[in-house]
């Protein structure tokens, strides 16, 4: 009989025990709050495209007849690879200071060579360059970075050159040149985008212009030479080199992964 009554009595006090517990229980909430990385390191695959006067393919047909008069460079399109590394400046991480090291190989022919003209000539260059600029991110907090930039690069060029000459009335012949390293500076402007997997880890996608002979133009040598540095300043009577000045330009479609250092967290207690 006792336990009868023992029974209900336990089961009534577990239950308010339970109720008691369950409101002096409270979930306590957080809001973590991830820093900018205060470094960020990428490695870039690009694809390029030839501006300006390093353009010298006309409806994908090389013109060995501009090239030898000095209109172009004769390139068309091309690839490289890049590293890009940057620091900030300021807490907010909206400015970063920017270093990168990239190199682009830009062809008249980027796969093999056309067949279906008799023009066979070609030009193919190797472009080196170092840049030191600034990035302004405007969205440094987010997971989805937006951001523009400049720089002031140095570039080492060399390259070939082939020449096809129809020769009206006989036998068609090539020349062949080759352009030795030639040191010229510039400057680089890059809009892009970063998407931040975790705190170490993200994407990137950007383009970036290039024009890597502002300064230190130069055409030397003579006309017998077959080894030369870039001709890129205007003499009218040197081959190559033209009656105007040329820009080595292009721009790049870049591709990669980027790693974080330096993200800090912070934690905020909601309640």
């Amino acid at each position: 009989m006792k336990s009868k009554i023992y029974l209900p009595a336990l089961l009534l006090t577990v239950l308010l025990s339970s109720s008691v517990f369950a409101q002096n229980t409270q979930i306590k909430r957080y809001m973590i709050v991830r820093s900018s990385p205060s470094y960020t390191l990428q490695f870039n695959i690009d694809y390029n495209q030839s501006v300006f006067e390093l353009s010298g393919a006309y409806n994908d047909d090389y013109q060995s007849k501009v090239v030898y008069n000095g209109e172009s460079f004769g390139a068309d399109k091309g690839y490289g690879a890049s590293a890009l590394s940057k620091i900030i400046l300021n807490e907010r991480g909206s400015i970063r200071f920017t270093q990168s090291l990239t190199f682009n190989r830009i062809l008249s022919y980027t796969f093999g060579t056309k067949e279906t003209v008799a023009d066979n000539g070609h030009a193919n260059y190797n472009c080196f360059t170092g840049g030191l600029g600034l990035e302004y991110n405007f969205t440094p907090a987010h997971r989805f970075k937006l951001y523009i930039g400049g720089e002031l690069n140095a570039s080492m060029i060399n390259g070939d050159v082939k020449v096809w000459f129809q020769n009206r009335g006989g036998t068609p012949y090539n020349e062949e040149y080759k352009i030795t390293n030639s040191f010229r500076m510039g400057y680089g402007v890059m809009i892009g985008s970063e998407y931040v997997v975790n705190e170490s880890f993200g994407l990137n996608i950007a383009a970036r212009l290039i024009n890597a002979n502002a300064f230190l133009k130069q055409s030397k040598g003579t006309n017998a030479d077959t080894e030369f540095q870039l001709r890129d300043k205007a003499d009218p009577n040197l081959k190559l080199a033209g009656d105007h000045n040329k820009k080595f330009s292009f721009y790049s479609i870049m591709a990669g992964v980027s790693f974080y250092f330096g993200v800090k967290e912070k934690r905020y207690k909601l309640n």
